[in-house]
């Protein structure tokens, strides 16, 4: 089974072709605001480079949030193209829980910054499963969370300090995303959404006046 796993929604754009558990091709690399500028044609070498062509492409991920407004939506339009194009259903990936599958430990929290001491949050046991939603959340929720449970593996896509907590800054396990979503319902193309968490803050300004 061949496929094809997109990511936009954050500073680094990755993308890979994997046929079952080996990865054929795969690039990663870090462009902020130029998104829009390399995305298909880094994902038209990425195919090259795995020697098929996009019809051989069975299943397509992405990640659909939460992270960057505009990273996830090149993503996702990108994705739902191929969508359209191939006939091909597709697989939201959660970005917190692609974090997490990149990780291990009894407890693992995911931490994506989202500015001004405010992060999106995913907290989940060793086998994955979420111990409490995907959500927003602030500084003194996920100090408590941390005081509540003990030995819990701080992972995210960036730099990050966090009153004085150690957060590792991880790439992705793509082998293992591709192996866990593979099974996940897929979407149509058309009905394919995105998952912020919370509104852009523009938006929230908007919506406030």
């Amino acid at each position: 089974m061949i496929s094809l796993f997109i990511d936009t929604s954050n500073s680094d754009v990755s993308i890979a072709v994997c046929n079952d558990d080996v990865i054929l091709a795969n690039i990663c690399d870090s462009i902020p605001n130029m998104h829009s500028v390399y995305v298909v044609p880094y994902l038209e070498k990425i195919v090259n480079e795995a020697g098929i062509d996009f019809s051989d492409i069975d299943k397509i991920m992405v990640v659909n949030g939460p992270g960057s407004f505009t990273g996830i939506r090149i993503g996702l339009t990108v994705a739902k193209i191929l969508g359209y194009c191939l006939n091909k259903s597709i697989i939201p990936v959660s970005s917190l829980k692609a974090l997490a599958l990149s990780s291990s430990g009894d407890y693992i929290m995911s931490i994506i910054d989202a500015r001004n001491d405010n992060y999106y949050i995913g907290f989940y046991d060793r086998y994955y499963n979420e111990i409490i939603p995907e959500h927003f959340a602030n500084i003194e929720e996920i100090n408590d969370l941390l005081l509540k449970y003990d030995d819990v593996c701080l992972v995210s896509n960036s730099e990050l300090n966090i009153n004085n907590y150690i957060v590792n800054k991880v790439s992705y396990d793509v082998l293992n995303i591709v192996n866990y979503y593979k099974d996940e319902e897929e979407i149509d193309a058309h009905n394919l959404k995105s998952n912020y968490l919370k509104l852009p803050q523009a938006v929230c300004d908007h919506n406030d006046k």
